[in-house]
């Protein structure tokens, strides 16, 4: 399974227009062969970030091929406040449930070039201990094509979210520190929308 996370700044007084926007994005990606869902999530200050899940490497690049990606992202150019970034790159661990996600941690960090064996591994074993939080929705790890690892955590409430940051994640950022490049700083998010069904991540 494949990741694409697409990141932007959306101007505030505009959010309304933003998730009439992202409404259309989500008709659009259910039509895209081998999509596996989508979620959109926003934080007050506008910083906003865009996951989709594709069964394989292929169908995302697909996805980019046809310009059905250049088409959706150029529907924001009128409510973004600087220009997108975007992060590709295969999912290394993932756990998933059936609820619905009001919330979302979102954390990049650049791994060492000799490390990324062990950031699979961690994201391995933090997957599976983030299961065990009270409030957990699902969690996925991605190795980014830029060199980075990509992680967000999907939860039930944002106090579920906060009270996980004393438990797990102190431990994983504590782990992903002695293999990073850079200092991770998680981000934490309001899921606005959120499509990505627990079936679809076939392990």
């Amino acid at each position: 399974m494949y990741a694409r996370f697409t990141e932007g700044t959306i101007d505030p007084k505009k959010r309304q227009q933003a998730e009439t926007i992202a409404e259309s994005i989500f008709t659009a990606a259910k039509k895209q062969k081998g999509s596996k869902g989508l979620s959109f999530c926003l934080d007050p200050r506008g910083e906003a970030v865009f996951l989709s899940l594709w069964e394989s490497k292929e169908a995302l690049l697909a996805s980019e091929t046809s310009g059905y990606y250049k088409e959706q992202v150029a529907k924001l150019k009128d409510v973004l406040t600087k220009p997108t970034i975007r992060h590709i790159g295969e999912v290394k661990a993932h756990e998933e449930t059936h609820k619905t996600p009001k919330a979302a941690r979102l954390t990049i960090s650049g791994i060492r070039k000799d490390a990324e064996a062990q950031g699979t591994r961690l994201a391995q074993d933090v997957a599976r201990a983030a299961r065990n939080e009270p409030g957990f929705v699902a969690w996925y790890g991605v190795t980014t094509e830029d060199g980075q690892m990509a992680a967000i955590s999907f939860w039930d409430s944002d106090e579920a979210m906060k009270k996980s940051a004393g438990r797990y994640l102190k431990d994983a950022l504590g782990k992903l520190k002695e293999l990073s490049t850079s200092e991770a700083q998680p981000r934490p998010y309001e899921v606005v929308k959120h499509e990505i069904p627990a079936v679809a991540a076939v392990r």
